[in-house]
């Protein structure tokens, strides 16, 4: 469960990798539209290589490489278990196709 951002009440949110729930996510109180924050743990992977080649080098080295991945994935697992959410800023799409209902009927 999520703070809803605009009334500090739970929201409900979908598995992070259910991409139509998220684009359709709002608060049942009080209707805002809400959108995912970018988990910021996935920053700590493009680490995780070069600790890796430097792990050769020793066995301390190597502790560290795995202490750090370990740590990396479970960062992962915690915000992808407990994502936080803001309020959309992006409007909604336009129609293509406009209906012109109040104009003249031939």
């Amino acid at each position: 469960m999520a703070k809803c951002p605009a009334c500090s009440r739970d929201v409900r949110t979908p598995f992070f990798c259910n991409l139509d729930g998220w684009s359709h996510l709002a608060c049942p109180q009080c209707k805002a539209r809400l959108e995912m924050i970018p988990p910021r743990s996935f920053l700590l992977g493009p680490l995780m290589a070069p600790l890796f080649v430097l792990a050769r080098q020793g066995r301390v080295f190597e502790m560290i490489a795995y202490a750090f991945m370990f740590v990396t994935f479970a960062l992962i697992l915690l915000e992808s278990l407990r994502p936080k959410v803001r309020l959309r800023t992006k409007p909604l799409p336009k129609p293509e196709i406009r209906l012109n209902l109040g104009g003249p009927s031939n």
